[in-house]
């Protein structure tokens, strides 16, 4: 396996062999001369921490590469100019015919082999639930089932969750308040939010719950029941009620209260033991990035993920916005026709709702990414999809549809932190690994969410923000391999019960991505 980066000295890196720019790692003067993999560059303007500079001549109309892959095409830049937005133009690929190529492919030999990793046999201690999945948390669930009961819902969490507090085995009473199901359209709004509710209930973290509806809404309790099926066969207990029909408000919110209450002597009987780390799914999620995100945290990520496949276990890699100017690397990495054609599928639904609003998909790159040294979306892409690591990716799923393949699965999800993280847990990941390059602070209501930092600086400056520093890749005190061992490490002791700093501060993000809405 490659080193990663590619070489690198005190100065600038070079992220992949096949590369032609550089990434400055810290300020560079003008006229100074950095000497990478055999090239001595004359740096021809003053350069800051995260840009990009041409390590060759670059000539007009010629591809510029990081991480392998082309980001944008050449306006004509020199050895040593700063690579910036005016030199280069977009390189558009029709999602359908890298597709094509690839089923193409398919249809031969395929020639993708995925990094193994030794099975280290390793354990973590976690809840085991009926029908073999792993909790790595046990939350008691308040759902409503639409907006309408989203306060009541609230209430019965804060009250009964005051008493909750110290028992042992029992990480909290939450609710997952939401803005859906009523005074809206049927079809897929509907679908949607249904999926959602049900497949958090269904969710390992989750020991019970409290499903509480208005009374009069378009979704409520008997809907969310129904699609649960047979209650009994959860293996946990599911209770709920009605506002209308316990007399408004207060009764309903004492009612509930009471139902919780009588639940958690028997939720909190379960016990953690140790479990296989095939049971692990690790949600993997990116906010507030910079250049050293794609450089640092990311690809710890990928490796730390890779480590997890080759154990038996399990990621969901989603962010649709954030795959589009990388498609070809993901689909080079798919063996089985049905995910190719379900990835493109997904890819033209997101195109395709930009459309009809009459936007543009570059929303998803916004100023803080800009200034924070990226170039493009296509770059922000690149940088992005390396949490994925270099797995076979064997499935690519509905928006909160629950994981079915060992692997690594894409999801069909928005690039807005707060709605990705509730479609990936509703999928299955029982942890997250979340890279952020300039501090994003977000929690998941029932999944624990590990922070890693793409500098040391952020580690330092969010110390009470953020539990784990991928700055050493990039001031190349670590390998890439060695630090990955320890976020692996790290990711165990978190799913056997060691708490997040976004736990700590009770951060419990849950929020719906709303069919039909262009989220970025």
């Amino acid at each position: 396996m490659e080193n990663w980066p590619f070489h690198s000295n005190n100065e600038a890196a070079i992220i992949a062999r096949s590369d032609n720019v550089a990434v400055a790692k810290k300020p560079i003067e003008r006229g100074s001369i950095v000497r990478l993999n055999g090239f001595e560059v004359r740096v021809m303007q003053e350069m800051q921490a995260g840009q990009r500079f041409a390590i060759r001549d670059i000539g007009e109309g010629e591809l510029l590469n990081q991480y392998g892959w082309p980001f944008g095409v050449s306006r004509g830049i020199g050895m040593g100019e700063l690579v910036s937005p005016g030199l280069m133009k977009r390189r558009l690929e029709d999602i359908r015919d890298l597709a094509d190529r690839r089923l193409d492919t398919l249809k031969g030999v395929c020639t993708f082999v995925p990094p193994v990793f030794a099975d280290t046999g390793g354990t973590f201690d976690g809840y085991l639930r009926k029908g073999g999945l792993a909790g790595t948390r046990n939350y008691y669930l308040i759902v409503p089932a639409s907006l309408c009961a989203s306060d009541v819902a609230g209430k019965i969490a804060n009250t009964s969750g005051a008493v909750a507090r110290g028992i042992p085995n029992l990480d909290g009473v939450v609710a997952a308040a939401h803005t859906e199901g009523c005074g809206c359209n049927d079809g897929e709004l509907i679908e949607r939010l249904i999926t959602i509710l049900k497949n958090t209930i269904m969710h390992p973290n989750v020991g019970g719950a409290l499903i509480v509806d208005l009374g009069c809404e378009k979704v409520h309790g008997n809907d969310l029941k129904n699609a649960l099926g047979d209650i009994e066969a959860l293996g946990k207990p599911v209770d709920a009620l009605s506002i209308q029909a316990s007399g408004g408000t207060r009764r309903a919110v004492e009612k509930g209260r009471k139902i919780v209450l009588s639940r958690l002597s028997e939720v909190s009987s379960a016990k953690r033991r140790p479990l296989p780390l095939s049971l692990l799914t690790a949600g993997l999620e990116c906010g507030a990035s910079d250049t050293f995100s794609g450089l640092t945290a990311n690809p710890l990520i990928g490796r730390t993920v890779d480590r997890l496949v080759s154990d038996g276990g399990s990621a969901i890699l989603s962010e649709v916005p954030e795959m589009l100017g990388a498609e070809a690397i993901l689909l080079s990495r798919m063996n089985a026709a049905e995910t190719v054609e379900r990835f493109v599928r997904g890819i033209e639904y997101y195109r395709g709702l930009a459309e009809a609003l009459g936007v543009s998909m570059d929303g998803n790159f916004v100023y803080g990414n800009e200034k924070g040294g990226l170039l493009n979306a296509a770059l922000k892409s690149l940088g992005a999809v390396q949490k994925g690591g270099a797995s076979e990716i064997a499935s690519f799923l509905d928006y909160g549809e629950r994981i079915k393949e060992q692997g690594l699965s894409l999801m069909n999800g928005p690039g807005n932190d707060l709605e990705s993280m509730t479609g990936i847990v509703a999928g299955g990941a029982n942890i997250i690994l979340f890279s952020t390059g300039m501090g994003a602070t977000e929690g998941n209501l029932i999944a624990p969410v590990i922070k890693i930092s793409s500098t040391t600086g952020l580690f330092q400056r969010m110390d009470e923000d953020m539990d784990f520093d991928a700055g050493p890749v990039i001031d190349d005190a670590v390998s890439l391999d060695e630090l990955s061992g320890r976020l692996t490490d790290f990711m165990v002791e978190v799913a056997s019960g060691r708490k997040t700093w976004a736990e700590r501060w009770e951060k419990r993000s849950f929020q719906i991505w709303s069919a039909g809405k262009l989220s970025l």
